[in-house]
């Protein structure tokens, strides 16, 4: 299950309704105090409450309303066994949550939090044993907050409605076993990352518990702890019967002993041994940030529900490696789990999917359409050159960043327009080892970036050190591969009269095409041993590197197609890759 969109009403500073889709990875972009905040605040308000609903008493719900009182049994401490978590579990307070500006009116709207549900085939029939009710895996949970009512409504058009609404506590506690949340403030303070911590924790108590050997010890320390107390409850009932003669016994109530297994104090040693209360707020913020990503694993890998990441402000307290450290770290969980940050660091762009950027201005939040709209809002400044840039394609060397934009020029007039304009920018590492520290300088341009690899064992190996480390993702990662060989490199992609008359010309020797066709081994390797049999001077990296600058010339000089018909559809594929449907909508 997972949060598709989420809309908005009359909550702090979001005056009028706003709607705000999320993907696996959401940021929310702006610059400070435009909303961001309590947008992503809203979003935990609204799984709070949802979560709170399923776990009240039924005759409490079963109007769909609370009202009075009985709204304080939703902020209340409705789960024992989990400790409050006062960043956690926001509340809700008319006073202070609903604009200010409104709250003189006669007969004011109420703030509304719709957050919309997407359940998967599995989920979809779990849905009808827990509930009795077909889903379409659409799930709209509306909730509204009043000056003294809160109520919760699924808000499904149509005839089963009806239904639903009757239903609403039992759809609230199938939301909540499978779907939880974390709420990062951006201020992560020693508070908190204890609290994350006896979050973690007690997961891993609760499988303790479970344990016979457990249960046994506990029943012995228990029955041992009974003993003092009773000893200390006769002897006060003597002490106090002569004080109050009418005192018939003392009762003191303990304490289970699951009740004090908590965590009070951290120390790390980073060169000092130092309580963590005494770090600096870098460390502290990073300790925060660690903590959630072993919580996130603990609870993907110990529950079947999934849990939605809510960071307010990531990069605050951080330098610019952790920043990029921390990027990585967003892009690991996202691909378990939902990831939504509030930033006005370009770092955080998500570059996957435009739209997935939602744009916050005014106190309104409204999709990404364009890079140049994300930079608009943030204020991101360039050098000429990148200005209209939109694409950074980043190649393994010098000639893939002079061949490719020819390759894309002849497959597409669009394409060799958006070069020709600066849209589509290439860009060499000049070494498969450099690609990472390039991808991180680009981040700050707010621009979609594409790795393109050679299709040979280096190549490979990067695109899975890449994609493992949480660098970029899969989908931003193409290797090029000749259709029929093992190994191949961009020369292998062209037909070998385009530079086999500029290799003579430059080696004053005659290169053959058949010297090139060895499936077995790539264009370099090739070249290397055409070279040895033609009896070429210097050394074989020097001859190599000539080799390449002189092909690389010699492709931007032709006037026709210069590729091979066998390669033509892993460039196109390439093409679709740099505009294609995951890029921009």
């Amino acid at each position: 299950m997972k949060i598709s969109d989420v809309t908005v009403g009359n909550y702090r500073s979001i005056g009028r309704q706003t709607r705000f889709d999320l993907a696996d990875l959401t940021t929310l972009v702006g610059p400070n105090n435009e909303g961001k905040s309590n947008l992503l605040r809203s979003v935990a308000l609204g799984l709070r409450v949802i979560d709170a609903w399923g776990s009240l008493p039924d005759e409490a719900t079963r109007t769909g309303e609370l009202t009075g009182r009985q709204v304080m049994m939703v902020y209340e401490s409705y789960r024992p066994r989990r400790r409050p978590d006062r960043h956690r579990d926001v509340n809700y307070e008319w006073v202070t949550d609903f604009p200010l500006h409104k709250q003189s009116a006669s007969s004011p709207k109420p703030t509304v939090i719709r957050i919309r549900f997407k359940l998967s085939e599995n989920e979809m029939i779990a849905f009808k044993e827990a509930t009795g009710l077909y889903n379409n895996g659409d799930l709209p949970i509306e909730l509204r907050f009043g000056r003294t009512r809160t109520s919760l409504q699924v808000v499904k058009p149509g005839k089963g409605a009806a239904g639903y609404s009757k239903k609403a506590p039992a759809i609230a506690r199938f939301v909540s076993e499978r779907i939880d949340y974390v709420m990062v403030p951006a201020m992560r303070t020693m508070e908190q990352a204890i609290s994350l911590l006896n979050e973690l924790a007690s997961i891993r108590l609760a499988e303790l518990a479970r344990t016979e050997d457990y249960q046994e010890a506990l029943r012995k320390v228990n029955e041992l702890r009974a003993d003092v107390v009773e000893g200390v409850q006769s002897d006060l009932k003597l002490t106090i019967s002569s004080y109050l003669p009418g005192v018939e016994s003392v009762e003191l109530e303990q304490r289970d002993v699951r009740s004090s297994q908590s965590i009070n104090r951290v120390t790390i040693d980073d060169g000092s041994a130092t309580s963590l209360e005494q770090k600096g707020d870098g460390i502290k913020s990073l300790f925060s940030l660690a903590l959630i990503q072993h919580l996130a694993r603990e609870r993907a890998s110990g529950a079947e529900s999934n849990l939605v990441l809510l960071v307010d402000e990531p990069e605050a307290h951080l330098h610019s490696r952790a920043v990029h450290d921390l990027l990585t770290l967003f892009t690991k969980i996202a691909r378990e789990q939902q990831v939504v940050l509030a930033t006005h660091n370009p770092i955080f762009v998500n570059r996957e999917k435009v739209s997935a950027n939602v744009l916050v201005r005014g106190n309104t939040a409204s999709a990404a359409r364009s890079v140049k709209d994300i930079r608009e809002v943030l204020g991101v400044e360039l050098h000429d050159n990148l200005n209209s840039a939109e694409v950074v394609i980043i190649t393994e060397g010098l000639t893939d960043a002079a061949i490719l934009p020819v390759a894309l020029s002849f497959l597409s007039v669009s394409d060799a327009t958006d070069i020709a304009a600066g849209r589509i920018v290439f860009k060499a590492a000049t070494g498969s080892g450099k690609i990472a520290r390039l991808i991180q300088q680009e981040r700050s341009t707010a621009c979609r970036i594409l790795v393109v690899l050679d299709g040979d064992k280096a190549g490979s190996m990067e695109a899975e050190r890449l994609h493992d480390e949480g660098i970029i993702d899969r989908k931003s990662i193409f290797v090029l591969r000749d259709a029929g060989r093992i190994q191949s490199e961009i020369e292998d992609l062209l037909n070998p009269e385009v530079y086999l008359d500029s290799l003579a010309e430059t080696f004053g020797r005659t290169f053959k095409e058949n010297q090139f066709k060895n499936p077995r081994k790539k264009w370099s390797e090739n070249f290397t041993a055409a070279a040895s049999v033609l009896g070429v001077s210097g050394g074989e990296a020097d001859n190599l590197t000539t080799a390449k600058r002189t092909i690389s010339d010699a492709v931007k000089h032709v006037t026709e197609q210069p590729f091979k018909d066998s390669s033509l559809p892993v460039l196109e594929a390439l093409g679709e890759a740099v505009w294609g449907k995951g890029a921009t909508d």
